[in-house]
């Protein structure tokens, strides 16, 4: 049965990820790996317009929203491509037969194709096994750290990742203002970025399964399968690689901790790790911009790229507003590469007629300025900026040449892997310019984890909270096209020096060094510290023990649909909202309320001696509580002292039970006015 509701959850989610954007994404005829690495941000983005339009119309939340819109999207996409396609079939014919012409640069560099790359079905199979190697293997390095696909993590955001899904399926209306509005006094709403919780609460709706299961299949699917087809795809439709390096990228998806893994337990952010599985659909647009993509047939037209620009960035965004921040890390650097790179053909002795100079120089700059000024105009305030350093300089270097996580220890021989592949990118390769967005990355790495205090941490990182897991886990997505680059670099140039290493065995060798190289990643000394963290996160019950869990499982026999339970969003009792579908109290640790909700987390305990904490249960509606105890994470203890002796007050008495966890029903108390409530 548990196979049965987790295979369920899986299609839905496949659903919801892919049929939005489905439309769209054939409409632009975009080559196959493009084309599955774009669904997600399109289906993305017509969730979240279909949520907002919805919230303005008010339309009720449901996966047909959005299908309706990415329709609508594809046919407007579709009539357009349509006339070129006829256009250019009529030009072809009209045209007579010509000599071939000469190989672009970077396909001068190409050796001849062989082996695995020398027909379709070997290309198709190089991109399957990386993705199967890469996913596979990341799934069965995580799973048994969760615990299990319906385990519940124990960190502080969690709580409200999972209630902020019930508050939009309790409501019908997903938009990001409702998400927000969650934690705000009646009324009033405020923005919260909600594409995540839009996903999730559609694949519940459609899987008709628990918030927790629905929330951690798309958080695999988007680890195991979204990121290394992004990688894959920018490999493909912007490098020299060739079916080897496609192979390595997907199957080096999981080399470091700091992403994916890193996100998948530390905070828990999951806005910020969906925009992050996005990241290298942001270096495929940019690095078109620049044109610096590879000369092949993979390329995108510049319609496609119009499109896909905007699409791109807007699903960023809306994931997560740092995403911003992050495109700016890795897109800056190709601009100004591109920008480089396209004066010294302009101005070399030897130039030919070639794209001109000044309009990327302008986009450049532009680029550049209007980055400078959102980097410091959208800085959250410096009070939020509390993380600190935790290496030296020295050490912080180390770390990020080898791509360990946050806090852990450096990998010697994998940082000299991570040296040796740049150098073959430098000196093997036409796609030097991966490079540029690999050194942006690395250097953030290595300052963050080592800026004291002070201003220039907070100018550098501060758009971040300076949180050295957010931005540690930039150097994944420049890193691992580096390393698969490098690898098949070298096969080629040993392939040059013995021509037996060109073909089928020269490129099984270079994917058993991707897998030499993953191995290195997955048993280094961070990983497994990494793996401590990740399992101190998941497995154990600092918000939400087992018995507690089964207890709230049990709420819906026990609480109407209508009644308000008192809980402690500190000790886990608040995910009664999401697991138990019953109306809480306080959703989440952070929240404005009125005056009656913060009189019962202080006072609810005394309801049969004060009058007024009476009349104020009777007015929430507030029938029940949930007395999880004084343990809460953080160290807290016993934050809501209201609820901390309420079985012994006489206010309430025991009507459920499993282990120390406990649901009291609310007893009849007096009010101010002398009469009973009941």
């Amino acid at each position: 049965m548990d196979i049965l509701r987790i295979l369920a959850t899986l299609g839905a989610a496949l659903l919801v990820l892919g049929a939005p954007g489905l439309p769209s994404v054939l409409a632009l005829r975009l080559r196959p790996l493009t084309a599955l690495a774009a669904a997600v941000p399109f289906s993305l983005l017509m969730a979240a317009l279909a949520a907002e339009a919805g919230h303005l119309l008010g339309i009720r939340w449901t996966l047909l929203s959005p299908l309706l819109l990415g329709l609508g999207v594809g046919a407007v996409l579709w009539l357009p491509g349509r006339r070129r396609a006829r256009a250019r079939s009529a030009a072809i014919r009209a045209t007579p037969p010509a000599a071939a012409p000469a190989p672009a640069p970077d396909d001068a560099a190409t050796p001849p194709v062989t082996g695995i790359a020398s027909s379709r079905r070997g290309r198709a199979g190089a991109l399957l096994t990386g993705a199967l190697l890469g996913g596979g293997l990341l799934l069965l390095r995580v799973l048994p750290m969760m615990g299990g696909v319906s385990a519940v993590n124990q960190t502080y955001d969690n709580v409200f990742h999972l209630n902020a899904v019930r508050h939009i399926l309790r409501l019908q209306d997903a938009s990001a203002w409702v998400v927000g509005g969650m934690t705000a006094l009646p009324g009033e709403e405020t923005f919260y970025p909600a594409a995540w919780h839009q996903l999730v609460s559609l694949v519940v709706q459609i899987s008709g399964q628990g918030i927790p299961l629905a929330s951690n299949v798309v958080m695999l699917l988007l680890a195991a399968v979204v990121w290394p087809v992004g990688l894959m795809a920018l490999m493909r439709t912007c490098t020299t690689a060739g079916p080897v390096g496609w192979m390595a990228a997907g199957t080096l998806a999981g080399v470091t901790g700091a992403f994916p893994v890193a996100l998948m337990y530390w905070g828990l952010v999951l806005p910020y790790f969906l925009s992050m599985t996005l990241m290298p659909l942001v270096v495929v647009v940019v690095a078109h911009l620049a044109g610096l993509a590879a000369r092949s047939g993979q390329r995108l037209s510049g319609v496609q790229l119009a499109v896909l620009l905007p699409v791109i960035c807007a699903a960023v965004t809306l994931a997560h507003p740092q995403g911003v921040f992050v495109g700016m890390v890795l897109g800056l650097p190709i601009l100004v590469w591109g920008t480089l790179a396209r004066a010294r053909q302009r101005f070399s002795p030897s130039a030919v007629p070639g794209p001109r100079l000044w309009p990327l120089t302008v986009l450049t700059v532009v680029a550049l300025a209007g980055s400078a000024v959102i980097w410091l105009r959208f800085r959250p305030p410096e009070s939020s900026a509390v993380w600190e350093p935790n290496a030296s300089r020295k050490e912080a270097i180390g770390q990020a040449i080898s791509l360990a996580p946050n806090a852990t220890p450096t990998s010697v021989v994998l940082g000299l892997v991570m040296l040796g592949c740049a150098a073959a990118v430098l000196l093997l390769s036409r796609s030097r310019w991966l490079l540029a967005p690999w050194l942006a990355a690395a250097a953030m790495s290595a300052l963050t984890r080592s800026t004291p205090v002070g201003d220039l941490r907070y100018l550098l990182f501060g758009n971040w909270y300076t949180d050295n897991n957010r931005t540690t886990a930039i150097i994944a997505v420049a890193a691992i096209p580096v390393l698969a680059l490098g690898i098949e670099s070298l096969q080629r140039w040993a392939g040059r020096h013995r021509p037996a290493l060109s073909g089928p065995l020269g490129q099984r060798a270079a994917a058993a060094v991707a897998l030499a190289v993953l191995a290195l990643g997955m048993l280094s000394p961070g990983a497994r510290v990494n793996q401590w963290f990740f399992e101190s996160a998941w497995q154990t019950s600092g918000l939400l023990s087992a018995d507690e869990r089964a207890l709230l499982e049990q709420l819906p026999e026990v609480v109407p649909e209508d009644a308000v339970i008192a809980t402690n969003a500190w000790n886990g009792s608040s995910l009664a909202y999401a697991i138990s579908d019953r109306q809480v109290l306080n959703t989440y640790m952070g929240f404005q309320a009125e005056p009656e909700v913060h009189l019962l987390n202080a006072e609810l305990d005394e309801a049969r001696t004060d009058p007024r904490v009476c009349d104020a249960a009777e007015e929430l509606n507030v029938e029940y509580a949930l007395d999880f105890g004084p343990q809460e994470i953080h160290g807290r203890s016993a934050t809501y002292t209201g609820l901390n002796e309420i079985s012994e007050t006489g206010a309430a008495e025991v009507v459920l039970q499993v282990g120390e966890a406990k649901l009291l029903r609310m007893l009849p108390c007096r009010g101010t006015d002398g009469s009973m409530n009941p």
